[in-house]
């Protein structure tokens, strides 16, 4: 497929997945074709597995699974995605190819070994938020997948020492897209200019920055939501919060948020 580096979105769910998505997805440079699911994307890599595993044995056919690899892989991103193959025409012609899960980023060493095999070196963003506004936006959905808050923190608390281990492994490609950040900022535009596409050396047309205008405010939540006081406490007392606060979110937001 030329000249394509493989672009991914990860990060843990309400962190803002969705809205880095689409304004990445608004540049013409870069195709990514949305949400693929965790267990998807684990029975992805084993097919991979698999396939080599049983490919290996014979150079010929060894050779020829690699040189095709990389164009299965893009491909398979689109078919995969919950939504399908976005944009055929644009796939064929953007630099950036990728897609979107939250929590991708348990699956990094799979995805940096499956592409180091054909050469290439993906990008990553990974959007942060702290752990109180996180907690408190899954308790309001439907299909929030924790049981309490524990459960939540537990990935909470892995997910950051992910991206931790992933900017040792991949310095200068894992780029963080903080929510409290661009909240704070008083201009969102200019805010996916210098953290989304100045990093991957990429100008901002004036068409893309007035589509990303358009849909950069903050899907706004329920006014009445709040955070039990016991779920405020837990997230507080735990030995790690204060510090990863303090790392990631203090220059924007308050400790412990209101």
């Amino acid at each position: 497929m030329g000249d394509v580096t493989p672009l991914f979105i990860a990060g843990m769910g309400r962190s803002g997945t969705t809205t880095a998505l689409r304004v990445a997805s608004a540049h013409p440079s870069i195709m990514l074709n949305g949400e693929i699911s965790l267990a998807v994307l684990k029975q992805y890599l084993i097919l991979l597995e698999t396939v080599e595993s049983r490919y290996s044995k014979k150079e010929a056919v060894r050779d020829g699974w690699f040189e095709r690899k990389a164009d299965y892989m893009f491909a398979s991103f689109g078919y995969l995605a919950k939504g399908g193959v976005r944009s055929p025409k644009k796939q064929a012609t953007a630099t950036f190819i990728g897609h979107k899960a939250p929590r991708l980023e348990t699956l990094f060493d799979s995805y940096e070994s499956h592409f180091a095999s054909v050469g290439l070196k993906p990008r990553y963003f990974y959007c942060a938020r702290s752990a109180f506004d996180c907690w408190r936006s899954y308790r309001q959905m439907p299909w929030n997948p924790y049981d309490d808050v524990d459960a939540f923190l537990k990935h909470y608390v892995a997910s950051y020492e992910n991206l931790k281990r992933m900017r040792e492994a991949a310095p200068g490609r894992v780029f963080v897209l903080n929510l409290h950040e661009l909240v704070a900022s008083s201009d969102p535009v200019a805010f996916y200019r210098a953290r989304m596409f100045a990093p991957l050396g990429l100008d901002l047309p004036e068409q893309t920055a007035t589509k990303i205008a358009k849909f950069v405010a903050l899907r706004s939540e329920s006014a009445h939501a709040t955070l039990p006081d016991s779920d405020r406490r837990a997230i507080a007392s735990h030995p790690r919060m204060r510090a990863l606060f303090d790392e990631m979110f203090a220059p924007y937001a308050a400790w412990p948020p209101a």
